[in-house]
Parts: C-alpha cells; sequence; structure tokens
C-alpha cells in the first residue's frame, strides 16, 4: 500500500509539472499528461461527431504503424540483411491502417459492455472517444519506445532482451494508466485506478484465453 501511495504522488507531482503549451492537438497531445482526465473532459466538451472520432482513431493508428517503424528496420538489419525490407513495412501498414481500427471498436465495445456493468450510463461513443483519444495521448510513449527498442535490438544479448521486456513492461503500465483516466472520466467513475484495473483483467482474460486456444 505504501508503494501505491508514493506511486500516486510522484504521478500527481508529474502532472502539476506539466500543462505549460498552449492550444492545439499536439499540444494537448504533451498537456495531457499534465491532467489527464482534465483532457479527457476538454475532449468530451468538444462533442466530435463520428467523422472525428474516426480522424483521431486513424493518427493514433498511424502513430502505432510509425511506432514499429525503427524496430522493423533495426531486426531485419540485425537479423536478416537480405530480406526485403518495404515489403515488411507494406505488410505492417496494411495491417495497423486496415485491421487495428476494427480492433480498436471492439475493444471499445467491450470496455463499454464492462462499464455498464458497473453502473456506467453514457453511451457507447464515449468509450470510443476515450480509447482512441488514450491512444493519441500515448503516441509520444510509443515513438520513445519505439526508438529505445530499436537500440537494444541492435545490442542484442541478455542486456538488450531484458530492457525490451522492460520497456514492455512499462508501455504496458501507461497503457493502463492513461486508457484507465480516460475512461473513468468518460464513463464518471471516482476512481481510475479501479478502472485501470478492471482494464488489465480483461486484456489478462483475453490473453489466457487466446493462449488456451492456442
Amino acid at each position: 500500500m505504501p508503494s501505491a501511495i508514493v506511486l500516486a504522488g510522484g504521478w500527481s507531482v508529474i502532472e502539476a509539472s506539466m500543462g505549460f503549451l498552449g492550444s492545439g492537438f499536439l499540444p494537448e497531445i504533451i498537456n495531457a499528461y499534465g491532467g489527464l482526465r482534465t483532457s479527457m473532459r476538454k475532449q468530451l466538451d468538444k462533442n466530435p461527431g463520428e467523422e472525428g472520432l474516426l480522424a483521431l482513431l486513424v493518427f493514433g493508428c498511424f502513430v502505432v504503424f510509425l511506432s514499429f517503424l525503427p524496430r522493423l528496420l533495426a531486426t531485419d538489419l540485425s537479423q536478416s540483411p537480405d530480406q526485403s525490407i518495404a515489403g515488411g513495412i507494406i505488410l505492417w501498414f496494411f495491417v495497423v491502417m486496415f485491421f487495428l481500427p476494427l480492433l480498436m471498436y471492439g475493444i471499445a465495445w467491450i470496455s463499454h459492455f464492462f462499464s455498464m456493468a458497473f453502473g456506467a450510463t453514457s453511451s457507447n461513443k464515449t468509450a470510443r472517444h476515450a480509447l482512441f483519444w488514450a491512444l493519441a495521448v500515448l503516441s509520444p510513449a510509443l515513438i520513445a519506445k519505439a526508438m529505445l527498442s530499436s537500440v537494444f535490438i541492435q545490442i542484442g544479448g541478455v542486456l538488450g532482451h531484458n530492457t525490451l521486456n522492460a520497456l514492455n513492461i512499462i508501455l504496458a503500465l501507461a497503457i493502463l494508466r492513461i486508457w484507465g483516466a480516460m475512461l473513468a472520466e468518460a464513463k464518471e467513475f471516482r476512481s481510475e485506478w479501479r478502472v485501470s484495473g478492471v482494464i488489465f483483467s480483461v486484456l489478462a482474460g483475453i490473453s489466457l484465453i487466446i493462449r488456451l486456444g492456442a
């Protein structure tokens, strides 16, 4: 429990030090780290239509595509220099830009279903908005993680492997924290940490089912 209090306090200090940029889409993403729920509330107050949410999702998916490029290049150059890098880039672009949006809509629907089970009354649109905005806010972390991963892939060995695992864990915690806060605000839940816990439980359950069926 003390460690959780320290973690929450540390995040509060980080949030308090942000918010120094102006308005605009990209500054809003950076300023979101200074107040996750506040940024989500501002997004909800704008009340964008479905086309606006789709544009937000396309942006997030494109960032996911960009975040994979450094690792793809590092892997190809370090393990199979003769393999066509262009082919891998085209394939990844197709997967991310065509299939990931469908997956994101499905995840948003699942999060809405579980939110309703815990008493939420808002529409499915707010769940989509929370997930798509969380993906946009995660974009700097995705790019940073991708650049670091490419470096440690080149290093290889135990150090490279352990560091990659640590980066994946940090990114997973960031996803839980940011998406949990956005969903908590969108669904008007008081505790964002509990929402993050529910998200973790759902994702862990889905992962377990996939592993058992594999």
